[in-house]
């Protein structure tokens, strides 16, 4: 009877704990290559060293598309995610009939990069004649949808024609305004795109005449009967008209003479006061509004302040300027302000600059970053508002809410006047016309491409779905042209 041996019972336990032992070193041993694959670390057999990986996720339009690392071709293609040792790379997208994509890309171990907007464009672009006008129109504009263009007639000056992007070819809708509704002109008179409603439905203009009056029509592109002259409407002779929340019944009016902003209401003859000595303001959201005052301001100074429709509250101090960079916008979440004037050299950003208010009453609100730029006169958040674009002609700075990083550069390619600043492609990309043909770059100025002529006077106007862009642009004949260009490769 072995068991009862007490030297087999010893030998059997000590063999006992010791398997117990060594499982359990094995299970730890596992643990931690589990912990190090997780941060990304992997063993080099080449070298014999450990790496770290990180990951890329990278997605293209069009779909699939071949990758290339560092001029190698990879065996995936676009729409996918790669695990490559920690090390900088260059990445180049490609697809037969479009041109690529370059972009020089770190990996760091252990994290996650996404590059899901690359957009190949085709090596040759064709451009189809959808209309043909006989002198220059005098407004072009695209509404928040993208659906719908609509152009001023350059034959007939209360007359508007409506393009459904969606149906290019189809003849377009004309909108006649009312008589009563646009005051009677003798000599020069034009028209200004103020802006859209988020409704897609209202247009909202200002019409110069009679060397130097101007008046607000608010166009209904569904019915243009029921279009409005805002001025007769309210009683009110403003200097600029602007909408509160997009919302096409809710104006606000700002008199440079007398520096007071004030609002109304569609459907009520009420005008209220919102603010006095204002220079210069932006809106946002509902009864939001950040604007530029001297009241309460040092000498040679303005106060930049913040109103939520019940308190105002001080952000900071600036010297005062011809032009105020003043501008909100909402992204992932958290509410984002921008502040600055041309005569200051920096740009500041606001995190959820209300929330910090409240908590700080009497405090200037403190921005979480300041970005460099000369002279700046005009910003612009992309449409995802992950992006901040500042501007003083060929300088950029983009700022990158997502990434945290700032992108500073200067274009080799000028602005073609009249233009005064880039406008967004789409949520990643700018554009401009530079030498009378349209030039596009990543919102870091890489992969810079040169497409179609195009006028200057016009921004290019992308179809919903981006497979096509239209421009006006100037015929051989000398008379302008509305052309729709295809970013479909054959």
């Amino acid at each position: 009877m072995d068991y009862l041996d007490p030297k087999k019972q010893k030998r059997y336990k000590l063999f006992l704990w010791l398997g117990y032992g060594l499982v359990s070193i094995a299970i730890a041993i596992g643990c931690v290559i589990l912990l190090w694959e997780a941060y990304g670390y992997s063993f080099s057999f080449s070298n014999g060293q450990v790496i770290q990986d990180g990951m890329i996720f990278l997605s293209s339009q069009p779909n699939p598309a071949s990758i290339y690392i560092n001029g190698k071709l990879n065996s995936a293609t676009t729409n996918t995610r790669l695990t490559i040792p920690a090390g900088m790379y260059t990445f180049t997208i490609a697809s037969a009939g479009y041109r690529s994509w370059t972009h020089v890309i770190p990996i760091i171990g252990g994290q996650v990069v996404h590059y899901d907007y690359p957009l190949l464009f085709p090596v040759n672009l064709t451009s189809t004649k959808i209309a043909q006008f006989p002198t220059a129109p005098g407004v072009a504009t695209q509404s928040p949808s993208q659906q719908y263009l609509v152009i001023s007639s350059p034959t007939n000056f209360d007359s508007f024609l409506m393009y459904d992007l969606t149906n290019p070819t189809a003849p377009p809708t004309v909108l006649n305004l009312p008589s009563s509704i646009v005051t009677s002109a003798q000599g020069t008179q034009s028209w200004r795109v103020v802006g859209w409603a988020n409704d897609n439905q209202y247009l909202l203009l200002d019409h110069l005449y009679n060397n130097g009056s101007q008046e607000f029509i608010e166009l209904n592109t569904q019915n243009p009967g029921q279009s409005i002259n805002i001025n007769k409407t309210f009683n009110v002779n403003p200097t600029n008209v602007t909408l509160n929340n997009l919302q096409y019944n809710q104006f606000y009016f700002y008199d440079a003479s007398t520096k007071v902003l004030s609002e109304a209401t569609l459907g009520s003859s009420t005008v209220t006061t919102v603010e006095p000595g204002v220079l210069a303001y932006k809106s946002y959201l509902s009864n939001i509004i950040v604007y530029a005052t001297t009241t309460g301001a040092p000498k040679g100074q303005v106060a930049i302040e913040l109103d939520n429709g019940t308190q105002d509250y001080f952000v900071r101090d600036m010297p005062i300027s011809q032009t105020y960079l003043l501008n909100m916008a909402n992204y992932s979440g958290n509410d984002y302000l921008v502040v600055g004037a041309s005569s200051d050299n920096l740009v500041y950003l606001y995190e959820n600059p209300l929330n910090q208010a409240t908590l700080t009453t009497g405090a200037p609100i403190e921005p979480f970053r300041a970005i460099r730029i000369n002279a700046p006169n005009y910003d612009s958040f992309a449409p995802t508002a992950q992006f901040i674009m500042v501007e003083n002609g060929t300088s950029f700075v983009v700022y990158d809410f997502y990434d945290q990083a700032v992108h500073t550069y200067t274009t080799t390619q000028p602005l073609e006047a009249p233009q005064t600043h880039a406008v967004w492609m789409d949520g990643d990309r700018i554009i401009y016309v530079s030498n009378g043909a349209l030039t596009v770059a990543d919102f870091d100025n890489t992969n810079r491409q040169t497409l179609t002529n195009a006028l200057p006077n016009y921004q290019p106007f992308f179809a919903p779905n981006y497979h096509s862009y239209f421009t006006l642009t100037l015929s051989k004949k000398g008379q302008i042209d509305l052309e729709q260009t295809s970013l479909i490769a054959s």
